[in-house]
């Protein structure tokens, strides 16, 4: 196992992404999602629900199903802290991990 090869405050190394995140009303959500259905193909509904009505813990869930599809260390406690203090931060990395690992396949 191994953890997330893109930096968690590595934001502006994707300016679009960042934007988005920042200024698109629901970004987070959609970004998010796309990431999970990326890795997952079961669609982008459920995960932006996730995130947009449970918040931390709807983002902890989605990040342990990119961290297990990538087979990532982690642990759901670890991501409901990260998701708590730097959603944004943690959101735009799994998006760049994700778009690394797609480009790879």
């Amino acid at each position: 196992m191994r953890d997330f090869n893109e930096p968690l405050f590595g934001c502006f190394k994707d300016i679009p992404l960042c934007l988005i995140a920042y200024c698109v009303p629901c970004g987070l959500c959609y970004l998010q999602a796309k990431a999970v259905d990326t890795v997952t193909n079961d669609g982008m509904a459920i995960p932006c629900m996730l995130i947009y009505f449970a918040g931390c813990l709807g983002a902890a869930v989605n990040r342990g199903k990119v961290r297990e599809v990538l087979k990532y260390d982690g642990s759901f406690c670890g991501d409901c802290c990260l998701h708590s203090f730097c959603t944004c931060c943690a959101v735009l990395q799994e998006c760049r991990e994700v778009q690394t690992w797609g480009h790879s396949q």
